[in-house]
């Protein structure tokens, strides 16, 4: 096939991928009906109760999402597009910051990405594939549905790294170059991998620890070895070195901003600090930073009120909000990575 032919047939796959995205942005606003006149969407109190709340039904949007009728507004003209973590999805990851946002007069959408066909467990396949295949064609289905020009995109966990895949290499720019995303925000992110503690070089040259995410990887979690620090998945997406097919070097795109945050109670990505980035267009800041007292942890941080304010915050800085600061408890064992206190 020719270059001409190449391209044609991608221009295809995009446009169908995007007529795809709407019809399923469509078909989903049924499982979450607007709320009454004077009414809002109720927001999840902490992770059990968004639990409870999304088992109703695993496989829909959370509430406040998906709406087929939203019409981005003057104060909030771009809509904010939800990407979960690994093993989550749209109903139960999304179930706290889709309702808050919403509240806020923001037109939310969310997906569930990497998943096998009739599995609740989304963010298993490769990384790569998901970006380019599910996340961008979403986009583009946001945008035809909304009319609007760019999105904003909040992503927790795998979902922070993930659609800094498509932003790198894949059609995130309007034909004037303008990048689709406005504001790249991570939520307990994993922007270098997983360092398991500073042990995931060791770890890799170790034949039994390699070959668990080689099997991992055979049996459909593609996306298992590419979340631990040191993977090719990484090595790519953080590079300064020009890459094939890219849009820009290194890892922020020119013209979009980002906020990497953190919680020093962090229990799955150790050091928290390896979901920082470097770079003058990134805002790297921790809960702790507003709200010394929040013990937030990996998962209970998608529901914490502290959270939502500065993300709104960050969102929309000309209308700054009141920031909370509540003592948000963790869902799974303490990691405590606090500084050490000055002696």
């Amino acid at each position: 096939m020719g270059t001409r032919d190449t391209r044609r047939s991608n221009r295809a796959r995009r446009r169908c991928g995007a007529a795809i995205a709407t019809a399923a942005i469509a078909a989903s606003s049924a499982c979450a009906p607007p709320p009454a006149p004077g009414q809002s969407y109720r927001v999840p109190a902490d992770f059990g109760e968004a639990a409870v709340t999304a088992a109703r039904d695993l496989f829909g949007p959370p509430p406040g999402a998906n709406l087929a009728d939203c019409t981005p507004t003057a104060a909030h003209p771009r809509p904010v597009v939800l990407a979960h973590g690994i093993l989550g999805n749209m109903a139960d990851n999304m179930g706290g910051l889709a309702p808050e946002l919403a509240n806020q007069g923001y037109c939310v959408y969310a997906l569930t990405y990497g998943a096998a066909p009739g599995s609740i467990f989304g963010g298993i396949a490769d990384i790569r594939r998901s970006s380019i295949d599910e996340f961008g064609p979403f986009v583009d289905g946001v945008l035809a549905a909304t009319g609007a020009r760019q999105v904003d995109v909040i992503g927790h966990s795998e979902g922070s790294v993930m659609p800094r895949w498509w932003m790198r290499y894949g059609d995130s720019v309007h034909p004037d170059g303008t990048p689709k995303v406005a504001n790249m925000i991570g939520v307990a992110p994993v922007s270098n991998g997983d360092d398991l503690g500073g042990l995931a070089t060791q770890m890799r040259s170790i034949p039994l620890f390699a070959g668990v995410l080689d099997e991992l990887a055979k049996n459909g979690c593609g996306a298992c070895e590419k979340l631990v620090a040191g993977s090719s998945f990484f090595r790519q997406l953080n590079t300064t070195a020009p890459q094939p097919g890219e849009r820009f070097s290194g890892p922020a795109q020119p013209g979009v901003r980002y906020l990497m945050l953190a919680s020093v109670w962090e229990n799955f990505v150790v050091p928290y600090r390896s979901g920082f980035i470097d770079h003058p267009a990134v805002t790297n800041m921790t809960l702790q930073d507003a709200c010394p007292i929040d013990e937030a942890d990996h998962l209970a941080i998608a529901f914490d009120p502290v959270a939502y304010d500065l993300v709104s915050a960050f969102l929309d800085p000309t209308h700054p909000i009141p920031q909370r600061c509540v003592a948000t408890q963790p869902v799974f064992w303490r990691v405590d990575q606090r500084d050490p206190s000055p002696r």
